[in-house]
């Protein structure tokens, strides 16, 4: 399928609709640009994303004091963060459609079940770069955000890349505040991580909802460590 080129005024336009709709960054790639992507790569996988010709990424800050967006519960769509995400989605695929003919759908957000590796999109649509910590780094929040991806069906120019390396100076305190020494080896270890997310999914917390909903939710609280000892737009 042949998809329309769209030049830089128009993906700003969307850019900037997708923040106006809850968005924290957001940015766009092209579909092909993915195959090139490191996890692609390393796990010998090729993108199959049929009827779109960009991704659009998009990014949800989730800072210290909100630590209940990433409470992984029973309900649909996981987190209230996540269920956040989706409404910013589905008013932008509307708005898509409506404003500028275009057709989008957000993704699913697990690779397996036909999404896309966000950390590696992101980095490719320009909104950061992966740390030592193995996590993405943007130049406003740091690593703490959160992602989903949309398709979409024309093609962009491709994003500008800046030169932000906040590992290179780096005191490195993500590697000393690991629960379960990942770093040990002087690089990320994905097991150790892997035994803690583990860890945390078998023991789950009781807590209740924020706002009107205060009804008590088993809910899976994920390690952040990492993530909220670096120093990065702190």
């Amino acid at each position: 399928m042949v998809h329309p080129v769209y030049r830089s005024g128009t993906t700003s336009r969307i850019i900037a609709q997708a923040k106006t709709f809850g968005a924290s960054l957001a940015g766009m790639v092209r579909i092909g640009a993915l195959g090139g992507a490191p996890s692609y790569d390393r796990c010998g996988l090729v993108p199959r994303l049929s009827g779109a010709g960009s991704l659009l990424v998009l990014a949800l800050v989730h800072r210290h004091s909100l630590p209940e967006l990433d409470w992984w519960d029973e309900r649909k769509g996981g987190t209230p963060g996540n269920r956040r995400m989706e409404e910013t989605a589905i008013n932008l695929a509307r708005w898509l459609q409506e404003e500028l003919t275009i057709s989008a759908r957000l993704l699913p957000y697990h690779v397996e079940r036909g999404g896309v590796f966000l950390k590696d999109a992101a980095v490719l649509a320009g909104l950061g770069v992966i740390g030592k910590n193995n996590l993405l780094l943007t130049p406003q929040f740091g690593p703490r955000v959160r992602l989903r991806a949309m398709l979409v069906e024309v093609e962009v120019e491709p994003p500008e890349v800046g030169d932000f390396n906040p590992c290179a100076r780096c005191c490195m305190p993500c590697t000393r505040a690991c629960p379960r020494e990942a770093f040990a080896r002087d690089s990320y270890d994905r097991l150790p991580c892997s035994d803690q997310m583990r860890d945390n999914e078998a023991n789950r917390v009781s807590i209740a909802g924020v706002g009107k909903d205060t009804t008590l939710r088993l809910c899976t609280l994920y390690c952040r460590a990492c993530e909220l000892a670096c120093p990065v737009a702190r």
